[in-house]
């Protein structure tokens, strides 16, 4: 079979398992702050540290993950990972001290689904697949992220109303393990030349496509090179000031509750969100291709920057609806300029290992900003500190990603198979 044919079968199989592992997203965490923290009798700052030390341990595993998935591929570390995940979320749902609760979070994360809309796993294959078309095929890939989203907000509040908490992290855990398990193990493979192919749909024996697909031009750094570069630096800044305040973004739900708006609402309205950030997956992927890409998520930066002055200054529904939307399509950016940033100025060979070492840096961020945030509100009785404080982190990200030029062409090493 052609690349060009297996290459989207394979990233319909990416798509799938974006999707499910939304069942145990940051989207779907958020609705369950409330109801645990009630039940459980802990703070909020207490679940914040659940939410830390899943990225914590997340970002500990991606150093060995990162390795593996270049030598191994997704085939096999998906549905392990998949497993792992599921039995973890069933233990949550039926624990009762918060040791446990810790302990299934951490697993969660070092299983390495549950981060950055599937993390390492199901980003690298899309950048050793395609090459040209690397930003829309990542906005494809990513798109079940934004899907699954949409389709499992509205889902798990549903199964929170009418089954209670603990039955909802069950059923989840069920739909992420039917779904992911199976399509996996059979479908993905590592690269498209273990099977004698090319990326972006080129055959090895026709040598005019070969020339014409920018593999042979295609910079390839290792992690040690890539290091004494300038924009290797800006980019894990810029990433790891994203990455604090999206870690507190699971109280933005409870935000609006306690800002006098019904659940339900609320609910209805995230959902939303998660239709912008699911079409701007795929739009985000089209502009990457096309624009430089470090400009493309600097306006992420400044639609987040934008969202969170909204949420000061609400008192009417609209403010929601735009701050929330704003978030949402800033988000869907971020997701898919990611790993296409970091390939797009370091090449595919060793992107594992790469994105193994900075993507800890971004987890960890994320694992600081939640329980930040549940502190705020402990000790102010709100989130606006919170706020305000982001909005300073975030601009500064975004001076960091606009400085971050491509590394000079000098410096690079070109493929020469």
């Amino acid at each position: 079979m052609p690349s060009f044919f297996y290459g989207w079968i394979i990233l319909a199989i990416l798509s799938v398992v974006n999707f499910a592992i939304q069942a145990n997203g940051m989207f779907n965490l958020g609705l369950f702050v409330i109801p645990m923290c009630t039940d459980i009798g802990i703070s909020r700052s207490l679940f914040g540290w659940l939410a830390t030390t899943r990225s914590l341990s997340g970002g500990i595993s991606v150093f060995i993950l990162g390795r593996l998935v270049d030598r191994l591929g997704s085939r096999i570390l998906i549905p392990c990972s998949a497993l792992v995940t599921g039995l973890c979320m069933i233990g949550i749902g039926v624990s009762n001290h918060i040791k446990y609760l810790f302990t299934l979070f951490s697993l969660i994360g070092f299983a390495g689904l549950a981060t950055a809309g599937g993390g390492i796993l199901t980003t690298v294959p899309v950048a050793k697949w395609f090459v040209r078309r690397r930003g829309l095929a990542m906005g494809i890939s990513t798109l079940g992220v934004g899907v699954g989203a949409v389709t499992f907000i509205p889902v798990t509040q549903f199964f929170i109303n009418v089954f209670g908490w603990r039955k909802a992290w069950i059923m989840l855990a069920i739909i992420i393990m039917s779904l992911i398990i199976p399509l996996a193990s059979v479908v993905l493979r590592r690269q498209p030349e273990d099977m004698g192919l090319l990326p972006d749909g080129t055959s090895k024996t026709d040598e005019v496509a070969h020339a014409q697909s920018n593999v042979k031009d295609e910079a390839i750094w290792t992690v040690s090179d890539a290091i004494h570069t300038r924009a290797f630096w800006l980019l894990n800044a810029a990433w790891m000031l994203w990455g604090l305040p999206t870690g507190g973004a699971i109280h933005r739900m409870a935000y609006w509750i306690e800002m006098g708006f019904d659940a339900q609402l609320v609910s209805f309205v995230f959902t939303i969100d998660a239709v912008g950030f699911t079409i701007m997956i795929l739009a985000a992927g089209i502009l990457l291709d096309r624009f430089p890409p470090r400009f493309v998520q600097a306006g992420a930066f400044a639609g987040v920057i934008l969202s969170l002055m909204l949420m000061l200054v609400a008192s009417h529904t609209y403010h929601m609806l735009f701050s929330v939307i704003l978030f949402g399509l800033s988000a869907g950016t971020n997701i898919v300029s990611q790993t296409y940033l970091w390939a797009n100025y370091y090449g595919r060979t060793f992107l594992g290992a790469i994105r193994g070492v900075t993507l800890p840096v971004y987890l960890a961020a994320m694992a600081i900003g939640a329980p930040l945030t549940g502190y705020i509100y402990d000790y102010t009785g709100g989130y606006q500190l919170a706020w305000r404080l982001f909005i300073g982190v975030y601009f500064a990200g975004l001076l960091c990603m606009l400085a971050a030029k491509p590394p000079p062409k000098k410096s690079l090493y070109t493929h020469t198979t």
